[in-house]
């Protein structure tokens, strides 16, 4: 898995387009901290936790999941793997760590307006520690989708169009509630992975969303490694 790990990483790295990717983060949050709290004038960053920066995190989602395992597919490196004296589930989980610690140097960037806000205002240390949990979490389970989304294809641009489509259905399914039967409604509230970010922003850590991020992301990864075992034997 560290082998991986480290493969991943380095590839990132040394290619343009991971700089290219943090920029676009770099540049896309800060146009969310202008507008929910600079231009709010606020020093409340929950709203800046929210629903719009998890679409910037979509968006590099679907640029990562390009390489995850349709990039490997494209240009036949996937046999080398599926062949090298590692465990599946090691395999798995060295692409997610790798595209996981992307997404976190990604955020990491959110420093920056806390530091900014700690200058010139008083910030919520208990609402910024509930989100910060809470984004660990939801980050986790949206890229264990992505990889799953990656694992399906080898054409990268389908890899990447589907797990933004998905990822934003996730988030936005509850809309469609009201067109469809009462039981299948509360069903659609419960698959919205945003509506159970709500309790961080509220300054709660409750169980029932740490389980279903938790939940999530391992149920992906599973499906995932199923996928690669399946490509294996084929």
């Amino acid at each position: 898995m560290t082998a991986i790990l480290k493969r991943e990483l380095v590839a990132f790295f040394k290619n343009p387009i991971g700089y290219f990717v943090i920029m676009i983060y770099a540049f896309l949050s800060a146009l969310a901290f202008f507008w929910f709290v600079v231009w709010q004038n606020t020093s409340y960053l929950g709203n800046h936790f929210g629903m719009w920066l998890f679409v910037v995190d979509i968006i590099v989602i679907a640029i990562l999941s390009m390489r995850f395992f349709s990039e490997e597919k494209k240009n036949k490196t996937d046999q080398l793997l599926l062949t090298s004296p590692i465990s599946l589930y090691s395999l798995v989980a060295g692409k997610f760590l790798g595209a996981y610690i992307i997404l976190l140097i990604c955020t990491a960037l959110n420093i920056v307006y806390v530091l900014i806000i700690d200058a010139f205002g008083v910030i919520d240390y208990g609402s910024l520690l509930t989100n910060t949990v809470g984004t660990l979490l939801i980050l986790a389970a949206m890229t264990s989708i992505g990889i799953f989304i990656s694992s399906l294809t080898d054409n990268q641009i389908a890899a990447a169009a589907g797990s933004f489509a998905v990822l934003l259905m996730l988030m936005i399914i509850d809309a469609f509630a009201i067109f469809v039967p009462t039981w299948l409604a509360k069903a659609m509230i419960h698959l919205n992975i945003y509506s159970q970010y709500e309790d961080f922003t509220n300054g709660i850590i409750s169980l029932p969303p740490v389980i279903y991020y938790i939940s999530v992301t391992i149920i992906f990864l599973f499906l995932t490694v199923k996928v690669i075992e399946k490509r294996r034997w084929n």
